[in-house]
């Protein structure tokens, strides 16, 4: 992947958000700077602890389920709970 930033008038660095995506990187996170003979490498600290990750503005899990898991329940019983039944 290849993309274009700007340094503004202070030195912040905005990554794009398809660089943010590829990386992993949502909301706040730590990553480390190395520079290589004029070449940055950015690098995450810590990858995501949660199973869950956000894709096209969407929280989406990724980790496993129980074999018993009934999302159809999961779905009624968050529903009834945001009404308040």
């Amino acid at each position: 992947m290849k993309t274009m930033a700007t340094v503004d008038a202070v030195g912040r660095l905005v990554l794009p958000k398809s660089v943010r995506e590829a990386m992993g990187v949502f909301g706040r996170a730590r990553v480390i700077l190395e520079v290589f003979g004029g070449r940055t490498q950015i690098t995450l600290v810590e990858p995501p602890a949660s199973p869950s990750t956000r894709k096209g503005g969407r929280l989406v899990f990724s980790g496993s389920v129980p074999e018993e898991w009934d999302s159809g329940e999961a779905v009624s019983r968050m529903r009834r709970q945001r009404l308040g039944k």
